[in-house]
C-alpha cells in the first residue's frame, strides 16, 4: 500500500484544482517560506480526519477555505481528495484503489467520502486503524509530534507507542465495549425499576381481582331478581294508562271541536279591528298633512322675502368694486415703466462682465500652468537628491559585500587542498577492504542460497500464517460485535413493542378506550393510521398538535358509547372524529402561488388508507408545509395569512399573521415510533445474516490455520542446520563491511566537501567580478543625475518670473469684476421686486373681474327662484282643499265599524266560557296519566341506571315463575356493600400487569446475559492488548537500541515501561546517552540531540511495523550536517518499505530523494506546485535561507 495522488481544490493557498503524482521511494517537497508548502501536510492531516483548526494554523473552519487574491475570488468551498494503492489489502475495504476525500463548506457543514461514497469521520478513522496512518498514527511526523514523544505529557507518548504497538484498534474496541456497557447498565437500571416498581403492584390486583369476581357474581343475581320485579311494575302500570288514554281521546275531540269555532269568531273580530286601524291611521294621515302644507305655504313666504333682500345688496356692491377696478389698473401701467428702465441698464452691466470674466480665465490658466511646472520641477530636483543618496548607500553596502568576498575566496582555496590530501589516504584504504572481503562473499554466497531458498519458503508460509490469524481475529471481533448490536437491537425494540402495547405517550382517557377492546366501532387514534415521511415528522407532528391523540370512530354512535365509558370510569375527556360525519377539507394547490421551498400541503406527504382520508384531509387539508421561516413568512405575505403555514423545523404561521415557533421537543415520539420499530426490525435482520456469514469464515479460516503450522515446523528444522554453518562467516562480513561503510561515510563526505568548496570558489569568484561592475556603474549613475539638477534648477527661476508678473494683472482684473457684480446685484433686486409687486396688481385685477361676473350670475339665478316659488305656493293652497274633503269621510265610516265590533265580542265570550270548561276535564285526565307514567319511567331507569339494559333486554331475564322476595334482595345488596368499593377494571389490569412483568423479567434476564458478554469481550481484548503491546514494544526497543548507536555513531539509548504491572496505562521513560557524554535526563540534552534521539524512536517503530507512507515535515531542521548526512542515509534504506514524503529545505535530505516537488507562489496568496532537479531545488531552499 502507498500514496498515489493528492488532489486540492480551494484549500488554504490552493484556489485552483492541484494534483500531486507520488510514487515509491522518497518524495521531497521544497519551497521558501510562505510559499505554501506546508499546506500539503495540512491538506493530508485534514482530509484524514484531523478536526482541531488550531493544529492546522488556524482559528475557524472557513480558514482553511481559500480567502481570495486581488486576481482570484473567495471560494466557498475547498475539497482534498487523498487517493491510496490497496492492492496489497491493508486497508480492510474490497478495493484496489481508495479514495478518502473531505470537503468543508463556508456556512460550516464538512463531509466525508470513501471512494465518492458519503460517510462519516468514524468510518475513516476505523479504516484506518493499527495501520499507522491517521490523527494518532505515526505516518505524519512533524515537529509537534518529536515534541509529543519527549515532552513530560505521557498520554500524549503512549498513543504514539499504542498505534505502533498495534493496540489502538483493540483500544477503540475497549471503549466501545465500555460505552456498551454503561448504556446496556443503564438499560437495565431502568428496567429495574420499571420490573420492581410492576411487582409491588402485582399482589394488591390480585386481591381486587378475586373481590371484583366475587362483586360481579353477586350482582348478575341481583340483577334477575329486581329485573323481574321491575317488569311486573312496568306491566300492571300499562293495564291503567291504556284505560285513561282511551277516555282522553273522546274528549280531545270535543274540545277540537270547540275550537274550530272560537277560531272562526276571533278571525271575523280580527278582520273588523284591522279595518278599524286602517281607517284610523288614514284620518291621521289626512290631519297631518293638512297641518304640514300650511307650515310649507309659510316657509314660500320667507323665501320670496330673503331672494329680494339679496338682488338689493348685490345692485350696491358693483358700483364699488368697478371703482377698484380702475385704480388697479393704472398702478401696473407705472411699474412696468420702471422695470423697463433697470433691464436696459443690467443688459450693458452684464456685456462688461462676461468681458472680464473672459480676461481672468485666460490669466489664470497662464498661472495655473507656471504653477504646476515649478511643482514638477521641485519634485525632480528632490527626487534626483534621493537617488544620489540611495546609489551612494548600495555602493558602501557593494564595497563591504567585495571585501568579504576576497576574505572567503582566500579560506576557500586553503581548505581544497587539505580535503585532496584526505581523499587521497581514504581511497587506498578501501580498496585493501574490498579485496578481503570480496574473498569472503564468495564463500558466504555458496552457503546461502540453499539457506534463503528455505527461509523465503517458510516467510511465505508465516505471511499466509498471519494473514490467516489476523484474519481469524477480525472475524472474531466481528461475530461478537454482530451479537452485541443483535442483542442491543433486540432490548430496545422490546422496550419500542412494550411502548406500542401500552400506548406509551398518549392521554389516560385514549389510552383507556384504545386499551378497551370490547368498545365497537373504535378504530384507532390518528396517530396510529397514519404513517409520516422522517423529514416530516416534526412539521407533522406540531401541525397535528393534540390532533394526533384524537380517536377515529366508524360513526357518532360508537362515539356516545365511548363517551359515556370515559364519564362512568373518570378517565378524563377524549375526541372522537366519527367517519360517518367528518368530510375532508382541502386547499386546492393551483391557488398556492408556486414560491421556492414551498413542499405541498400537509395531507399530501402523510400516507394513510383510504377510509381515513376524509379524516386527515379535515385536520391537515388547510394547512401547508415549507422548507423553512423564510419561505413561510414571504408566501404568507403572498396569501395575505390567508392560510396556515408549518416548517420543517415546527415554525407555525397561523391564519390572520400570528406566529408560534421555538425549540421543539417530540417527547412522546408517536410519529416516529413505527418507523423506529421498522428500522429495528430490518437492523435486527441484516445483522444476523452477516452473523451466519461469519461463524462460517470463521470455521474454513480455522482449518486452514492447523494446515498452515504443520508446513511452518518442517521448514524450521531445515532453516537451523543452515543457519550454523552460516553463522560464522557473516560475523567475518559484518566486521569488514562496517570498516568499509565507516571508510565510505568518510569517503562520501569528503568528496561532498570537495564538491561544496568548488561551487562556492565559482561563486565566490563570479560575485567578485559581478560585485566591481555594479559599483562603476552607479558611479556613473551619482555622476549624470547631479547633471540634470543643474539644467532643472536654471529653467525653473525663468518660470517663476512670468508667473509673478501675470499674477499681478489678475488681482486688477479681478478688483474691476467685484465693483461692476455689486451693481449688477442691486439693479437685479430692485427688478424682483417691482415683478412681484406687478403680479400682486394682475391678480387683483383678475380677482376683481370675477366678483363682478360672479355677482351678475347670481342676480339672474336669484330672479327665476322667485317666479319657481311663487307658483309653488297656488299649488299648495289647491292641495289643502281635497284634503279636507277626504278627512270628513273617513270620520262617518268609523263610527260604522265599531257598532259592528261590539256585536261580534258579546258571541267569542259564549264560545270561550264553554271551551275552558271543557279543557280543565281534560288537563286533570292528563295528570293521572303522566304521574303513572312517570312511576314507569322511574322504573325504566332504575333498569338502565342499575344494570345498562332497556325494557326489552330485561324482557330476556323474564321469568314467570320466580319467586320474589323483598328480604333476599336486601341481603344480596348487604352482601355487596360489605364488598365495599370494588375496582372492577383490576380483572383487565391485573391481566395486563402480569403480561408486562413477564415480559420486562425476561428482559431483565437478556440485558444481564448481554452485561456478561460484554464484560468478558473487554476481558479478551485486556489480554490482548497486553500480549500484542509487550511483544511488538520489545521489538521496537531492540531496533531503538540500533538505531541510536547508528545515527549518533555510538552512545547508548532505551525505551522501559515504568509499571510493568500496569503495562497498558503506564507511563514510558525514554533513556539516551550520547557518544562521550553522560547518562542525562532526556530534558538536559540538546535541541539537535532531542530531535535525533526521537527520530531514532519513530525509524523503530518503522523498522517494527512499517507504515504504508510516512511524511516528515522539517523533523532534520535542528541537526547540523554530519547528523543530516547519517539521517539521509537511514531514511533511504528505509524507503525499501516505506514511502516517504519530506518536507524539506536541507541539501541533504534532498540528495537522497527519488523526485522531487517546489512549491512558488508567483502570484500573492496562490500557491503552485512544479517538478524539479536537485539543482533547481537547491536554488529553491537558498532563495528562503538568503
Amino acid at each position: 500500500m502507498y500514496l498515489k495522488k493528492l488532489e486540492l481544490k480551494g484549500f488554504k493557498s490552493f484556489p485552483s484544482k492541484t494534483d500531486i503524482v507520488f510514487e515509491n521511494g522518497i518524495t521531497s517537497i521544497v519551497g521558501p517560506n510562505g510559499s505554501g508548502k506546508s499546506n500539503v501536510l495540512d491538506a493530508i492531516r485534514w482530509v484524514l480526519g484531523e478536526q482541531s483548526i488550531k493544529s492546522l494554523r488556524g482559528d475557524k473552519l472557513e480558514d482553511v477555505i481559500f480567502i481570495g487574491s486581488d486576481s482570484k475570488k473567495p471560494m466557498n468551498y475547498c475539497e482534498v481528495v487523498l487517493t491510496i494503492d490497496n492492492k496489497d489489502g491493508i486497508l480492510d475495504i474490497d478495493y484496489s484503489e481508495v479514495s478518502i476525500k473531505r470537503r468543508a463548506y463556508r456556512s460550516g457543514e464538512s463531509e466525508f467520502y470513501i471512494n465518492n461514497k458519503p460517510c462519516r469521520l468514524k468510518d475513516v478513522k476505523e479504516l484506518l486503524l493499527d495501520t499507522g496512518i491517521g490523527r494518532e498514527g505515526y505516518s505524519i511526523i512533524e515537529q509537534g509530534k518529536i515534541d509529543e514523544i519527549l515532552s513530560n505529557n505521557s498520554n500524549n507518548r503512549r498513543k504514539v507507542f499504542d498505534e505502533a504497538c498495534g493496540i489502538s484498534k483493540y483500544r477503540y474496541k475497549k471503549q466501545e465495549g465500555e460505552k456498551n456497557l454503561k448504556n446496556t447498565k443503564e438499560n437495565l437500571d431502568r428496567i429495574n425499576d420499571i420490573f420492581y416498581e410492576i411487582e409491588n403492584q402485582l399482589k394488591p390486583l390480585e386481591v381486587q381481582k378475586n373481590k371484583s369476581l366475587k362483586y360481579i357474581e353477586l350482582k348478575e343475581e341481583l340483577k334477575v331478581l329486581e329485573a323481574n320485579n321491575y317488569i311486573r311494575e312496568i306491566e300492571a302500570l300499562d293495564i291503567q294508562l291504556k284505560e285513561l288514554n282511551n277516555h282522553s281521546k273522546i274528549l280531545l275531540n270535543q274540545l277540537n271541536e270547540l275550537e274550530k269555532t272560537k277560531n272562526n269568531k276571533e278571525e271575523e273580530i280580527s278582520n273588523l279591528e284591522s279595518d278599524l286601524t286602517s281607517l284610523e291611521v288614514k284620518i291621521n294621515d289626512s290631519n297631518e298633512s293638512i297641518h304640514k302644507l300650511k307650515v310649507e305655504i309659510d316657509h314660500k313666504k320667507a323665501d320670496l322675502n330673503l331672494l329680494n333682500e339679496k338682488i338689493k345688496n348685490i345692485e350696491n356692491n358693483k358700483d364699488r368694486k368697478e371703482k377698484e377696478l380702475l385704480e388697479l389698473e393704472c398702478r401696473k401701467e407705472k411699474n412696468e415703466k420702471e422695470l423697463q428702465n433697470l433691464l436696459q441698464d443690467n443688459e450693458k452691466l452684464k456685456l462688461k462682465l462676461d468681458d472680464l470674466k473672459e480676461q481672468s480665465g485666460f490669466i489664470q490658466e497662464k498661472t495655473n500652468k507656471y504653477r504646476e511646472n515649478l511643482r514638477l520641477k521641485e519634485e525632480k530636483v528632490e527626487n534626483f537628491k534621493d537617488s544620489i543618496i540611495n546609489i551612494l548607500d548600495e555602493k558602501n553596502e557593494k564595497n563591504m559585500r567585495l571585501s568579504s568576498f576576497n576574505t572567503s575566496l582566500e579560506n576557500i582555496k586553503n581548505r581544497q587542498e587539505e580535503v585532496k590530501r584526505e581523499l587521497e589516504g581514504t581511497n587506498l584504504k578501501i580498496v585493501t577492504k574490498q579485496e578481503e572481503l570480496s574473498k569472503n562473499l564468495k564463500l558466504k554466497g555458496e552457503y546461502e542460497q540453499k539457506l534463503n531458498e528455505f527461509i523465503e519458503n517458510k516467510n511465505l508460509q508465516i505471511k499466509n500464517l498471519d494473514k490467516l490469524k489476523n484474519d481469524l481475529k477480525n472475524i472474531e471481533e466481528n461475530i461478537n460485535n454482530k451479537k452485541l448490536k443483535i442483542n442491543e437491537y433486540t432490548s430496545k425494540l422490546n422496550i419500542y413493542y412494550e411502548m406500542e402495547k401500552q400506548y406509551e405517550g398518549f392521554n389516560k382517557g385514549v389510552k383507556q378506550i384504545l386499551k378497551n377492546k370490547s368498545l365497537n366501532g373504535i378504530l384507532g387514534a390518528v396517530a396510529e393510521v397514519i404513517k409520516v415521511p422522517k423529514e416530516y415528522e416534526i412539521s407533522v407532528e406540531v401541525a397535528l398538535g393534540s390532533s394526533l391523540q384524537n380517536i377515529i370512530t366508524e360513526d357518532e354512535n360508537s362515539a356516545k358509547f365511548a363517551i359515556e365509558y370515559l364519564k362512568k370510569n373518570n378517565f378524563g375527556r377524549v375526541t372522537f372524529l366519527p367517519l360517518n360525519i367528518i368530510k375532508g377539507r382541502k386547499i386546492n394547490i393551483d391557488e398556492i402561488p408556486k414560491v421556492e421551498g414551498l413542499l405541498g400541503i400537509a395531507s399530501d406527504v402523510v400516507e394513510v388508507d383510504f377510509k381515513f382520508k376524509n379524516i386527515i384531509e379535515n385536520i391537515l387539508g388547510r394547512t401547508i408545509l415549507v422548507e423553512n421561516i423564510d419561505v413561510a413568512i414571504k408566501l404568507g405575505k403572498i396569501t395575505k395569512h390567508k392560510y396556515r403555514i408549518v416548517t420543517l423545523q415546527g415554525d407555525v404561521f397561523n391564519a390572520g399573521g400570528s406566529l408560534t415557533g421555538g425549540s421543539v421537543r417530540t417527547v412522546n415520539n408517536l410519529l416516529s415510533r413505527k418507523r423506529v420499530i421498522e428500522e429495528f426490525e430490518e437492523s435486527i435482520n441484516n445483522s444476523k445474516i452477516k452473523l451466519e456469514k461469519f461463524i462460517n469464515e470463521r470455521n474454513v479460516l480455522q482449518n486452514n490455520l492447523e494446515i498452515k503450522d504443520k508446513e511452518i515446523y518442517n521448514l524450521d528444522l531445515e532453516i537451523k542446520d543452515k543457519e550454523k554453518i552460516n553463522l560464522t562467516i557473516n560475523s567475518d562480513i559484518s566486521k569488514l563491511e562496517e570498516e568499509i561503510n565507516n571508510l565510505n561515510d568518510i569517503k562520501i563526505k569528503l568528496e561532498r566537501e570537495e564538491k561544496g568548496l568548488k561551487e562556492n570558489l565559482d561563486y565566490t569568484q563570479n560575485g567578485i567580478i559581478f560585485l566591481k561592475e555594479k559599483i562603476k556603474k552607479l558611479e556613473d549613475k551619482s555622476l549624470d543625475i547631479e547633471k540634470n539638477i543643474k539644467n532643472i534648477t536654471k529653467e525653473k527661476e525663468i518660470d517663476k518670473q512670468k508667473y509673478e508678473k501675470d499674477l499681478e494683472i489678475l488681482n486688477n482684473i479681478n478688483l474691476d469684476f467685484a465693483k461692476f457684480s455689486q451693481v449688477y446685484e442691486n439693479n437685479q433686486r430692485e427688478i424682483d421686486r417691482i415683478n412681484d409687486e406687478i403680479d400682486n396688481i394682475k391678480r387683483d385685477l383678475k380677482q376683481k373681474k370675477e366678483e363682478i361676473k360672479k355677482d351678475e350670475i347670481e342676480r339672474e339665478e336669484i330672479g327665476e327662484k322667485l317666479i319657481l316659488i311663487r307658483v309653488e305656493k297656488e299649488e299648495k293652497n289647491e292641495k289643502i282643499k281635497d284634503v279636507e274633503k277626504k278627512f270628513e269621510d273617513y270620520k262617518a265610516e268609523k263610527i260604522k265599524v265599531l257598532n259592528n265590533l261590539k256585536m261580534k265580542k258579546e258571541k267569542l265570550k259564549k264560545v270561550e266560557e264553554k271551551y275552558l270548561d271543557l279543557k280543565e276535564s281534560i288537563y286533570k285526565l292528563e295528570g293521572k296519566i303522566e304521574k303513572l307514567e312517570l312511576n314507569q319511567e322511574n322504573y325504566f331507569n332504575k333498569l338502565w341506571e342499575n344494570y345498562e339494559m332497556t325494557f326489552h333486554e330485561a324482557l330476556k331475564l323474564k321469568d314467570d315463575n320466580l319467586v320474589i322476595e323483598k328480604k333476599k334482595i336486601e341481603d344480596i345488596k348487604a352482601h355487596i356493600k360489605q364488598l365495599g368499593n370494588v375496582n372492577l377494571d383490576s380483572i383487565e389490569e391485573y391481566k395486563e400487569v402480569k403480561e408486562r412483568y413477564d415480559f420486562y423479567k425476561e428482559q431483565k434476564q437478556d440485558l444481564e446475559k448481554s452485561i456478561d458478554s460484554i464484560e468478558k469481550l473487554i476481558q479478551d481484548l485486556e489480554i490482548n492488548m497486553k500480549r500484542e503491546f509487550s511483544a511488538n514494544f520489545k521489538k521496537i526497543n531492540e531496533h531503538f537500541m540500533i538505531v541510536y548507536k547508528k545515527l549518533f555513531g555510538g552512545g547508548y539509548g532505551e525505551l522501559k515501561i515504568v509499571d510493568n504491572s500496569n503495562i497498558l496505562e503506564s507511563d514510558i521513560e525514554i533513556t539516551a546517552q550520547p557518544p562521550g557524554k553522560k547518562l542525562k535526563n532526556i530534558n538536559l540534552l540538546s535541541g539537535g540531540e532531542k530531535a535525533l534521539t526521537a527520530i531514532s524512536i519513530l525509524f523503530a517503530i518503522l523498522l517494527t511495523k512499517p507504515t504504508p507512507f510516512c511524511i516528515l515535515d522539517e523533523i532534520e531542521a535542528p541537526l547540523d550536517d554530519a547528523n543530516i548526512y547519517r539521517y539521509g542515509k537511514f531514511l533511504k534504506d528505509l524507503s525499501k518499505n516505506t514511502q516517504f514524503i519530506s518536507i524539506t529545505h536541507r541539501r541533504g535530505t534532498m540528495e537522497v530523494s527519488d523526485y522531487i516537488y517546489g512549491v512558488t507562489m508567483e502570484e500573492k496568496a496562490i500557491s503552485k506546485v512544479v517538478s524539479l532537479k536537485i539543482e533547481q531545488a537547491k536554488e529553491l531552499t537558498e532563495e528562503n535561507v538568503s
